[in-house]
This record gives C-alpha cells, sequence and structure tokens, in this order.
C-alpha cells in the first residue's frame, strides 16, 4: 500500500520563516537585535563659549556603551550643542495655523532617520539631555514602536525604551524633567524681575556703551554720537530704510559688524534702555511686550512712572517719547490697526507696489536672487494672493521707468509753461516755497545745536528745545498745506518742484511722485518668439496707465 502524499511535501519553506515563531516575552527577542548602523544622540542646554566640552564628554560615554552592547560603530552621531529641549518657539505653518514647539533640527532628523531606516538603532547619554517635553518623547516612542528597533541609554540603568515598563518609567521620568525644568524657568524670571525693578541692565550692554574692560557700561561717544543722529533722523522724518543707507553709505561699523538695516534701526528707536527707562519683556508681565511698541517694554513704579537704569541715558526720554509717537503715526498712516504685529512698510525698491502683474493684477514685489546675482520684481505665490507666473529684470524696468517720469515731467512743463499768463500765482508760492525753506534750515540748525549740546549758549533750554521743534513743525505743516492747497492755480511751480523732486529725492520721495501721477505699470507677458535687444524686450513689457489732468487737479 502506498504511503499517501502529505499537503506540504511540495510546499518549499525558507529556512528563516520557520524560526518566526512567537513569545510571551517579546522585550527578549528585541533587546537581543543588534544594531549595525546605530546613532548616537548628543545635546547640552548651555555652551556660551562654544567649547562643546559637554557633547564631548558625552559621546564618550555613548562610545562606552556602544562598545559593552557589542553594537556595530556609529554611523552617525546627533550633536546639538547649545540646545534647550524645554523652551518652546512660536511657528506659523504654511496653513496659516500656529503651532508652540521646541527647535531641535538635529533631534527631528534623528527620529526622520531611524523611521526610514539610515539609522537602526539609538544610544542616548541620558533621557533628560533626550527630552524635556513628553510631546518630544511621544514622537520618539512612535517611531520605536513602528520600526521595533532599540534605543538605549548610557546612564541610569541603561534604559531601553523598546521595553514598554521602560517606556512607562520614562514618561514619568520626562513629567518630572518638565517640573524641574519649569521650576527653573519661574526662579530665574522672578531673578530677572527683582534685577530689573532695582535698575540693573539685563542682558548684553546695547550699542552705545562700552561692552568690556574696566569701563564697561560708560557711554562710548562715538557710538552715542551715531545713536543720537539716528532718532535726530526719524524726527526729521527719515524712514528706518534711509537712515540704514545712509549710515552704510558712512562706512559706520553696525552693532554686529554687518551692514545696518531697518530692522536694527527700529530696535534702536524702541528701546527704552537708550532714554535711561528700565526694559523688561519678561514673563511676569501681565501684557506681554512687543516688537513694534516701544512702551510696552518700559518698566513702571507703583506711581504709574517709568523706571531709571543705573546706567548714563544717550537721548533724552522726551525726544524718546516723541520718537515713540512719531512711529506709531507712521503705521497708522500705512493703515496698520492698533494692536496688531505687523511692523510699518518701509519699501526697499524703486516699482514695489507700483508695477502690476498683468495676469492677476496684483503688485510685483522686488526680489534678490543670491543666485543669479541680480534683482527682479515678481508676482507673490498664490499663497500670497498672486499668481507667481510674471517676473521682469528690476534694473532695466526701473531705467525703462526713470526715463519715461523724466520724459513726462518735460513734456508736461512744457505744455502747461504757455498757459500761466500771470505772474501773480507764482510769486506768491515762490515766497511760500522760501518761507518754508527757511523754517525747515531754522528746525535743522536747533536739532544741531542740540545735538552738538550747544543749547545753553544760545540760552535755550532742553524744555524750549520741545516747544520750538513743536511750534516748528506745526508751521512747516501749514505751510506746506498751504502750498498743496495752491497747486492747482499755479500748476507749473509744482511740476517743477516735482521734476526736481524726481531728480534728485530718495526712493521713497520718487515712489510718492508715481502714485501721484501714475495708476500704476502693467506688466506683460514676454513675447512667444523673443529676438532682438533684451533691454527692448523687457520696456515693450511696461504700460504705464497716467492719470488725466482732472484727476491731477482733484
Amino acid at each position: 500500500m502506498s504511503t499517501p502524499i502529505s499537503t506540504w511535501d511540495d510546499l518549499l519553506i525558507p529556512p528563516q520563516a520557520r524560526r518566526r515563531g512567537v513569545t510571551l516575552n517579546l522585550f527578549d527577542q528585541l533587546s537581543a537585535y543588534r544594531p549595525q548602523r546605530p546613532g548616537a544622540y548628543l545635546r547640552i542646554s548651555s555652551d556660551r563659549f562654544g567649547l562643546e566640552a559637554g557633547v564631548d564628554r558625552q559621546q564618550e560615554d555613548t562610545e562606552d556603551t556602544r562598545d559593552h552592547l557589542r553594537w556595530s560603530p556609529f554611523a552617525r552621531v546627533y550633536r546639538e550643542n547649545d540646545t534647550s529641549a524645554f523652551k518652546k518657539r512660536k511657528v506659523v505653518r504654511p496653513d496659516g495655523s500656529i503651532d508652540w514647539v521646541v527647535i531641535r533640527p538635529k533631534f527631528r532628523q534623528l527620529l526622520a532617520d531611524l523611521a526610514a531606516g539610515v539609522i537602526d538603532g539609538v544610544v542616548f547619554y541620558d533621557l533628560d539631555r533626550l527630552v524635556r517635553q513628553p510631546r518630544d518623547l511621544e514622537d520618539l516612542i512612535d517611531i520605536i514602536e513602528y520600526v521595533q528597533r532599540p534605543a538605549v541609554g548610557a546612564t541610569g540603568g541603561r534604559m531601553n525604551l523598546i521595553n514598554d515598563n521602560d517606556r512607562h518609567m520614562a514618561r514619568m521620568m520626562c513629567v518630572m524633567a518638565l517640573k524641574s525644568s519649569e521650576d527653573s524657568s519661574r526662579r530665574v524670571a522672578r531673578m530677572h524681575l527683582a534685577a530689573a525693578q532695582q535698575g540693573k541692565i539685563q542682558g548684553r550692554i546695547a550699542y552705545g556703551w562700552i561692552r568690556t574692560g574696566a569701563d564697561k557700561g560708560k557711554v562710548f561717544g562715538p557710538e552715542a554720537a551715531v545713536v543720537r543722529d539716528i532718532f535726530a533722523g526719524c524726527l526729521f522724518g527719515q524712514t528706518a530704510y534711509s537712515i540704514a543707507t545712509d549710515l552704510n553709505r558712512r562706512n559706520i561699523a553696525s552693532p554686529t559688524g554687518r551692514s545696518w538695516s531697518s530692522t536694527m534701526v527700529n530696535k534702536m528707536l524702541r528701546n527704552p534702555r537708550y532714554a535711561g527707562m528700565v526694559s523688561y519683556g519678561g514673563k511676569h508681565r501681565v501684557d506681554p511686550a512687543t516688537d513694534w511698541d516701544g512702551w510696552s517694554r518700559v518698566l513702571f513704579d507703583e506711581e504709574g512712572h517709568p523706571l531709571l537704569g543705573c546706567w548714563d541715558p544717550i537721548i533724552d526720554p522726551q525726544q524718546w517719547s516723541q520718537v515713540q509717537f512719531e512711529l506709531q503715526l507712521r503705521r497708522q498712516k500705512a493703515g496698520i490697526a492698533p494692536g496688531t504685529h505687523l511692523p510699518a512698510v518701509s519699501a526697499k525698491y524703486l516699482l514695489s507696489g507700483i508695477l502690476r502683474c498683468g495676469k492677476c493684477q496684483r503688485g510685483l514685489v522686488g526680489h534678490y536672487s543670491k543666485k543669479d546675482k541680480r534683482r527682479n520684481y515678481r508676482c507673490p505665490p498664490s499663497a500670497h494672493g498672486g499668481c507667481g507666473g510674471t517676473c521682469i529684470s528690476a534694473i532695466t524696468a526701473e531705467e525703462a521707468v526713470e526715463e519715461a517720469m523724466a520724459t513726462y515731467f518735460s513734456r508736461l512743463l512744457a505744455t502747461r509753461e504757455g498757459s500761466v499768463t500771470t505772474d501773480g500765482p507764482r510769486q506768491d508760492l515762490t515766497e511760500l516755497q522760501a518761507t518754508l525753506a527757511a523754517e525747515l534750515a531754522r528746525k535743522q540748525a536747533l536739532v544741531a545745536r542740540w545735538n552738538t549740546g550747544t543749547l545753553t549758549e544760545a540760552g535755550l533750554t532742553e524744555e524750549d528745545f520741545f516747544q520750538l521743534v513743536g511750534s516748528l513743525n506745526r508751521k512747516i505743516s501749514s505751510l506746506q498745506e498751504t502750498l498743496t492747497a495752491n497747486a492747482e492755480s499755479s500748476s507749473p511751480p509744482r511740476m517743477a518742484v516735482d521734476a526736481a523732486g524726481w531728480r534728485n529725492g530718495t526712493v521713497n520721495q520718487r515712489r510718492t511722485l508715481m502714485r501721484r501721477y501714475l495708476h500704476g505699470i502693467r506688466v506683460l507677458p514676454p513675447a512667444a518668439s523673443p529676438g532682438g535687444n533684451p533691454a527692448q524686450r523687457v520696456r515693450q513689457r511696461l504700460r504705464p496707465t497716467w492719470k488725466t489732468t482732472e484727476e491731477l487737479a482733484t
């Protein structure tokens, strides 16, 4: 009788498949795995001098642990020196949503590499070096449960997060570490508040004072003079961008050693320390301090007076206060609602917003390409209200618009020159302009005396100075309004003034003139079959829309 053929006789089963069984103690099975491409995570919270001695010691201990476990050499080492695992930062997502997270690029890279299989195990120095926020720990645990690869600590009994008991213990230890960090943060914040209430300097010493040596904290003459020029320029109507441009043109070193920027100037203008007042923006403040409101950083006493610091001021408190009102007024004129976080807008490029996309009519914005090392104007992407489909060379477009504006002024002056039959309005405007120039010169001389400290030589006090400046400002504004009101009846002088302003004006003054005479400039798409001079092709894409005579009169 023949033996029956089994169902499995002809079935080929790989040898490794037969070993895939089950076990009630999965940890023993998983912990037996020896990674071939492990990674090491090292972190230290504070390293003021950048020596990295702490992370070097941690790397030595993690190497000893890896050798004891008989793992292969580290494929990658993730070092985060001088990096906090506790402090959160506000992050705006691409969809506009806001989140508060701990910024640790190397830790996030470790999670991505572990999930992708770039590394197949982790050795960390200690749990409090690994995480301080439960959210970060749960992100790591999720990946470990998914890839089933070990994460072992070099200290504390070599905790292995692949084991569920060690994971639960890690969660409790993380909460305790978080409590410890919050306690330390509270004590440090209280210490900073006490120091601020005593008038002590908090943080690093700002530009304008000596920052090192035996005279640390004393006023540094050359830098203090620059600070006074910045505040005086703001009261004269200069924007932060024009102030920064002037400082760079004069080759004056900035606080960081790099070029001056409008952001840098705005921070100085809003810093109450320059007026001798204590600045405090810590966690004990009821209403958070904001970058665009200098008064929000001033610390007041119980009677509502600003606290004065123990350092020598560079700017008079009254002048600092005037600058704050001036900056707020500019924000209002720019259409920025009170209480919003948006900064005051100052155009950096000549044609930003004046050039309009020929496809979606959105204003083009200036952009500098570091790769191509050239400027251009382009339509913003759809996420910022544009279509992203229009781009034009900045230099050629600006040259074309400057030539068109110069031609426009010359034709307009030639056309209207013969229409004026009397010299009465022209003479009146000439007198008004001469008076305005004289008042501006008086104001400039007065401010110059204040900057050089020679007010007393003219028999003036600082209180007299601010009263005179206020009176001159009102008189200058009245003269300017009178000139504007008479512009319709005396257009040739107005045109001549605007033509001179176009030739010699700043970027902001030129932009104002273009908006006065132009509705905008459409930028058409490039020709389908380009040919000829590239500059001429750019010019052919520009379509200016000029205002009519009635619109100009209005």
